[in-house]
């Protein structure tokens, strides 16, 4: 299980697939840029991790042989990434990830409800303490989404202006 969030403007995605093939090395300089665009947010976020939650979220739990817990800070706050991804089944070009199974768990538990006794009162839980789905990554994320997204408006002119440019001369 993981976590994704995005934003999305329209054509970036097919502008970046033609950059692949039209300057490599300018396509590469865009990853780098959105990651370092995106640090603040997601610094922010691996900073909403606490150092321990729930007592029951400290021992091992498995889902059909998928080890889901115990929660650690560490590994929450490590497995906060960045993607971009061009792909065509991708619903966002830039992305920030939550691939730590226990951080996603607690970062949207309840948002479809519990399946049963355990689990209603786990999201009961969860929501007394932290709120309502999403309690950490969409929050977060919200207070810094002006100042990521005008920054990656300023990287996708630069590109337009850079591309044209070279299409001119």
């Amino acid at each position: 299980m993981s976590v994704s969030m995005g934003v999305t403007v329209f054509g970036v995605k097919e502008a970046l697939r033609e950059l692949k093939d039209l300057d490599p090395e300018l396509r590469k300089t865009i990853n780098v840029k959105a990651k370092d665009i995106a640090k603040p947010a997601t610094d922010a976020i691996k900073a909403q991790y606490p150092p321990k939650l729930l007592s029951g979220m400290a021992g091992k739990w498995d889902s059909q042989g998928r080890q889901l817990f115990p929660y650690d800070q560490a590994a929450a706050r490590k497995g906060v990434v960045v993607k971009v991804d061009t792909g065509r089944k991708s619903r966002s070009v830039i992305r920030i990830d939550q691939k730590n199974p226990a951080a996603a768990i607690i970062d949207m538990a309840g948002k479809q409800g519990g399946k049963n006794k355990q689990g209603a009162m786990f999201i009961a839980n969860l929501t007394a303490l932290f709120g309502q789905p999403s309690r950490v990554m969409w929050p977060t994320y919200d207070r810094q989404a002006a100042q990521v997204n005008q920054q990656m408006f300023n990287v996708v002119k630069d590109v337009m202006a850079t591309l044209n440019k070279n299409l001119v001369m």
